[in-house]
């Protein structure tokens, strides 16, 4: 669990520190942009072929591998002042947040009874918010107006995460040091599945509305609002946090019978009709606080409840491993062209535009639910 949140810090440590980059660097929005969202670059391209890979390792070693990633990315984007080598270093970043993302719930089914799987994926979908939300706190302290600081003081901490991961060995916890070798026949299954298929479909356009808006809430509120950057940081702190309740609530509610369908829907009716409140002209900033909140918060169904399902329909931890970077692949694709997208969308009709973009979101993820439904009534 603390691993997911140092590999989550990384993505609010770079949304809290744009204002900064862009103006230590000059550059323009599009551009700090892609420095964002290079975090996600290799699993958009092959995280299913990473699920594959790591399912040859030891769960344990993939999650201290992860966080030996993350460590060097971030020291060496803490030693570069030019835009390119900034973005490798967020790349290799990304590989360490990968190995995390793939390797956490594959490690947490192998100890964690079906009863309870539930409520415990839901707080493990929390890890993202819960993550970004203490850079968005502490980020602008650790800074005091320089990233690079940031980057030092998250790759100690990743570095330390490892060592401690490492001394630490649990009895009676050997599915952590297990591997899982998947076959043939398993591989086919998870590409040829179409439900899985339109679950990462739908993952997809959640991660695309929220690594937008996580990202580019600081900026919106610093530059329309008037906000300073801690303020705008407590502000979408306490959204995020929002979204890691969400991610919870969803765990008690599959537990208590609440189906897939009825929660996705959920989700993506509050994306459409949120995205009016946060981004219109006349909306006060008490307005867009709340809008923020309830945007993140009520979407966060959506994550909790598909990792939650994929958890139970697996037949193994193979083909556990395999359908989470399948569906880690949707979502980091979301997290690689979200932020791209908003910006570009943000150039061509300004910010009050976006929420007509939150609206186009909201109508293909309610295609997809109903398709869900029809496809297997959940």
């Amino acid at each position: 669990m603390a691993a997911g949140i140092i590999a989550a810090a990384q993505i609010g440590k770079a949304a809290i520190a744009m204002p900064v980059i862009q103006q230590d660097l000059g550059l323009g929005l599009l551009a700090v942009s892609w420095i964002v969202s290079a975090y996600a670059a290799l699993g958009a391209l092959g995280g299913m072929a990473a699920g594959f890979f790591a399912s040859f390792f030891a769960l344990r070693h993939v999650v201290i591998a992860g966080l030996a990633f993350i460590a060097l990315g971030n020291f060496m984007g803490a030693v570069t002042d030019q835009t390119a080598p900034l973005i490798v270093s967020r790349v290799v970043e990304g590989i360490g947040f990968l190995a995390i993302a793939i390797s956490g719930p594959t490690l947490l089914r192998t100890v964690t009874s079906k009863e309870h799987q539930p409520v415990v994926f839901g707080i493990w979908s929390a890890y993202i918010p819960v993550g970004a939300a203490f850079m968005m706190l502490a980020g602008p302290f650790i800074m005091q107006g320089d990233w690079r600081t940031l980057w030092l003081f998250n790759g100690a901490l990743a570095a330390a995460h490892a060592l401690l991961t490492m001394a630490v060995r649990p009895a009676g916890l050997q599915g952590s040091f297990k591997t899982t070798r998947p076959h043939q026949g398993e591989i086919v299954h998870v590409l040829r599945s179409r439900h899985l298929q339109l679950l990462a479909g739908g993952f997809f356009l959640y991660a695309v509305q929220y690594y937008a808006l996580a990202t580019f809430l600081p900026v919106f509120l610093v530059g329309r609002l008037g906000f300073s950057l801690a303020q705008a940081g407590t502000i979408t702190a306490v959204a995020l946090l929002a979204n890691a309740l969400g991610n919870i609530v969803a765990g008690l509610c599959l537990k208590r019978g609440v189906s897939l369908f009825a929660l996705m829907t959920a989700a993506f009716l509050t994306i459409g009709i949120m995205g009016f409140g946060i981004f219109s002209d006349a909306s006060p900033a008490l307005l867009v606080a709340i809008s923020a909140g309830l945007c993140l918060g009520v979407a966060a169904l959506l994550p909790a409840t598909v990792i939650a399902t994929i958890s139970r329909d697996a037949s193994s931890s193979s083909t556990l491993a395999l359908s989470m970077g399948f569906i880690q692949q949707s979502s980091t694709l979301g997290q690689l062209i979200g932020p791209v997208i908003l910006a570009f969308w943000i150039g061509q009709f300004a910010w009050n535009g976006v929420p007509y973009l939150f609206t186009a979101i909201a109508f293909l993820g309610l295609v997809i639910t109903i398709l869900i439904r029809r496809a297997k009534r959940v």
